[in-house]
């Protein structure tokens, strides 16, 4: 019988570790040719969007479908996030999952993940640009790889925002040397690695700031018009990679509104899996560009409905 859970039951059945987990689950799925993923489309009228992507994969026996809407004038932020699972043998509707904090988690899995593999081991250094619902998950989820992380820079355009994430960062990880307030200019060239997670349309800094080995987690365009990153960015950059190449081909904007042709990045499975080399040496700069993928949804929102199943919570229909 189908399941209905939300964002408290995602809390104690997807932490970052089991997020993590999943995301690489995900992207095995893909490199192997086990899993179908389906791009995000966007309708519209007037101001309010719906946003669609979906997913496949016979193993785990799961179809989802994602969607959300975005109502709200001047914003990309999603109203609420839901995911439907159905069975691929009979059809029928598995569960239903407020997906707020699993795509927040998957996310920040994503990057958790590009940096295991493309960053530096030794990288102790951190910057986070913005300030918004996805900032703190990316800390939390980068301690999970980055065994000697000891420094987060917050960079974001509003100060009490800053110092608000910051604080929220320091809460959760007591022994990490939390700073706001720092700009782009002197932040991105202390950082190992540099998290760009905004709504901006336009480059969050130049490209000649990163220093040599640094890594970098593109997270916040998901629009072929906007950009947070430079052109300077990717010409320094030895590697660069998307997690789909269809939809960078439709929305991967830090390489479409610079001109750059998004069928020269190569795609993370094959990084991952080991089939396209990624960091060829410690003075390589990588990009990583995270648009999310419903296949990421649909592994974490199979384990927690398999796991709300076997706890007996949430609500049945």
């Amino acid at each position: 019988m189908p399941q209905i859970l939300d964002d408290r039951h995602v809390d104690g059945l997807l932490p970052p570790t089991a997020a993590l987990a999943d995301v690489r689950t995900a992207f095995e799925l893909l490199a192997v040719g086990d899993a179908w993923d389906e791009p995000r489309r966007r309708s519209a009228a007037g101001t309010v969007a719906l946003n669609v992507m979906s997913a496949i994969a016979p193993t785990l026996d799961a179809i989802a479908v994602k969607s959300y809407p975005v109502v709200r004038a001047g914003s990309n932020r999603a109203s609420a996030i839901t995911v439907l699972v159905y069975s691929c043998q009979s059809g029928e509707l598995r569960g239903l999952v407020r997906a707020d904090l699993l795509g927040q988690r998957r996310t920040a899995a994503a990057s958790a993940l590009a940096t295991k593999v493309l960053a530096r081991p030794e990288s102790d250094t951190v910057c986070v640009l913005g300030t918004g619902y996805q900032a703190p998950a990316q800390v939390t989820a980068l301690v999970e790889v980055l065994p000697k992380l000891r420094t987060v820079l917050v960079v974001g355009r509003d100060v009490n925002r800053a110092a608000s994430t910051a604080a929220a960062v320091r809460g959760a990880h007591p022994w990490l040397d939390v700073e706001a307030g720092v700009s782009a200019e002197h932040a991105v060239p202390r950082a190992d690695v540099v998290v760009t997670a905004t709504g901006a349309a336009e480059p969050l800094f130049h490209g000649g700031l990163l220093r040599a080995g640094t890594h970098v987690n593109a997270v916040g365009s998901n629009h072929a018009a906007r950009r947070e990153l430079d052109r300077v960015t990717f010409q320094r950059a030895a590697h660069i990679t998307v997690d789909s190449a269809a939809v960078a081909r439709l929305e991967c904007g830090d390489l479409l509104a610079n001109g750059l042709d998004p069928a020269e990045a190569s795609e993370f499975a094959d990084v991952l899996t080991g089939k396209v080399p990624g960091r060829a040496d410690g003075d390589d700069i990588t990009v990583f560009e995270s648009h999310g993928l419903a296949i990421q949804d649909l592994v974490c929102a199979v384990r927690v409905l398999d796991g709300a199943r076997e706890a007996g919570i949430g609500a049945v229909v």
